[in-house]
């Protein structure tokens, strides 16, 4: 049976175009291909468990959107860059037939990344995120106010911007300008990370993937952002739920970059 792949584009004159090259040569291959562009009504359309692969045309927030539809289903990702950072994204449009081609025979495997579900306790705002949930202040430039728990016990409660929860892929994005770790993407672990906390001893902490943690909202200037994609203002006192994910992420990196060439290469780290 031939394999079938989502093409999912960056909404850009060029992502375009490098989606109609990858197209074209997929399907000389035999390749059933669907294309995509990241729009809301275009989303809407796509039954995402019937493909063998996404792969996504564009830049890391075109790859988080594709990353919440597909992770669900089992569907693996690759991430060909036609954004301006392109840390997700990590194929070069030139390799991108190759690379597809190496993951549709299997002589490459994706690697798994832990995802986030997250909760509100007022139901407003919920799903799963590839990188972080952040709670931080509106547009007044008051503190926030909130408690953290983990596995119900109380931790601690934080006076500050607001507070990251971050899986390892995430550490690099919003967390690490935080000041949080450089967590190995594959690692088994969550991160909670300060956004300019008012006490010194307020510093990023991770755990083990399967803690459960719990914001509580104590200001009235409070907003949840998912993957800084979805977001809601929340209640003095509303409650955020936040847990690893029942499914991981199935990531194709480049098969000739590790982590550490994509850390030098993306953030001039070392």
């Amino acid at each position: 049976m031939p394999k079938k792949v989502l093409l999912f584009v960056k909404n850009t004159d060029r992502a375009l175009q490098t989606a109609s090259s990858i197209s074209e040569h997929l399907i000389k291959e035999g390749v059933l291909v669907s294309t995509f562009v990241n729009v809301p009504e275009e989303k809407k359309r796509i039954s995402a468990e019937e493909f063998d692969l996404a792969v996504v045309v564009g830049g890391d927030g075109t790859f988080l959107s594709c990353a919440r539809m597909v992770a669900p289903y089992g569907v693996p990702i690759i991430g060909v860059n036609e954004g301006r950072f392109g840390f997700l994204t990590e194929v070069d449009r030139e390799e991108a037939p190759t690379i597809i081609r190496m993951a549709l025979e299997g002589s490459i495997k994706p690697q798994e990344r832990i995802m986030l579900e997250a909760q509100t306790s007022s139901e407003s705002i919920g799903g799963v995120v590839l990188n972080d949930v952040v709670l931080s202040r509106t547009y007044l430039s008051r503190m926030l106010e909130m408690d953290i728990y983990v596995n119900d016990e109380a931790v601690t409660r934080i006076y500050g911007d607001g507070i990251i929860v971050a899986t390892p892929t995430g550490s690099t994005a919003y967390a690490l300008s935080a000041g949080g770790p450089i967590v190995y993407p594959e690692a088994d672990v969550l991160l909670i990370v300060p956004i300019c906390p008012h006490t010194l001893s307020n510093r990023p902490v991770v755990l083990p993937s399967y803690s459960r943690i719990k914001l509580v909202n104590l200001s009235t200037n409070a907003y949840l952002t998912l993957d800084g994609q979805e977001g809601t203002q929340l209640k003095q006192g509303e409650e955020v739920e936040v847990k690893a994910a029942p499914f991981r992420c199935l990531i194709y990196s480049h098969p000739n970059r590790s982590f550490f060439y994509i850390l030098k290469e993306k953030l001039r780290w070392g």
